[in-house]
């Protein structure tokens, strides 16, 4: 198993990084299956995957403070990691409990018309705001930590969270919410939520840090770029038309999830 890593082609690493920067996403959605596919059991693949994720949303956020701080909303913030620490909680204690393959469905519908919206497939593309100063009211706060619930419980229940969840989330929740503004601020809650993942993923043996710097420098690296595309390259109406192809993305893995090896 500890030549699995070493397998892994410079290219994935980098579209990872890539993909996290531009969207606000963890990459772990890139590199965890595509380990399950090369024979990894998904448990150590998620965990690994984690390793990737957490350093890259790091470096992703610090070029974001260098580039354009004003996007970070940091109260936003810590209310999707409050929501998201309540929701995986949730999601271990009661719904687990629920119609695993009903929530599943359920989800990849919401992930449908969230993607449909995006597109631009009716009404205007969401988050089409710039060079706002938002004047956030205490329901924005309770809907953020709502949606952070939404985002931990989804995690738990799927292996989907993060900016998945929360960038559309906040982009049709929060009025005035930019595109922009809502990815920068998913990669800045992501970073503390993955870390806790990841320390219990060490815990439990599940990373494999031989051949981890092979996929973490590309990852990395990608991940400037792609905040550097977002805020200087892609116009919005691109920008929401690459996270719809992404939000496809997901729903069909979740219809059709990598298999499992022992």
């Amino acid at each position: 198993m500890s030549s699995t890593l070493r397998v892994v082609p410079l290219w994935l690493g980098a579209v990872a990084g890539v993909l996290s920067g531009l969207l606000g996403i963890g990459g772990g959605l890139v590199i965890g299956p595509a380990l399950a596919l090369r024979g990894l059991p998904l448990p150590r693949a998620t965990g690994t995957a984690l390793a990737v994720v957490v350093p890259t949303a790091c470096i992703a956020v610090l070029t974001e403070i260098l580039h354009r701080p004003d996007q970070l909303h940091l109260l936003l913030a810590l209310a999707l990691v409050v929501g998201g620490q309540i929701g995986a909680h949730l999601g271990r204690a009661v719904l687990l409990r629920l119609p695993a393959q009903g929530l599943r469905m359920s989800f990849v519908l919401i992930l449908f018309y969230a993607a449909a919206r995006n597109s631009g497939l009716w009404g205007g593309f969401p988050g089409a705001f710039g060079g706002l100063v938002l004047e956030l009211q205490v329901i924005d706060y309770v809907i953020t930590v709502l949606l952070g619930i939404g985002a931990g419980v989804s995690a738990v229940l799927f292996g989907v969270g993060g900016g998945v969840v929360v960038v559309p989330g906040l982009v049709m929740l929060i009025e005035g919410m930019p595109l922009r503004d809502a990815m920068a601020t998913s990669l800045l809650a992501m970073i503390p939520t993955a870390a806790v993942g990841l320390r219990i993923a060490m815990q439990q043996n599940r990373v494999i840090p031989s051949g981890l710097l092979r996929v973490l420098l590309p990852a990395s690296i990608g991940a400037i770029v792609g905040v550097l595309l977002r805020n200087q390259a892609l116009p919005t109406m691109r920008l929401n038309q690459v996270f719809a192809a992404f939000l496809f993305f997901v729903a069909w893995r979740l219809m059709y999830p990598p298999p499992s090896t022992d």
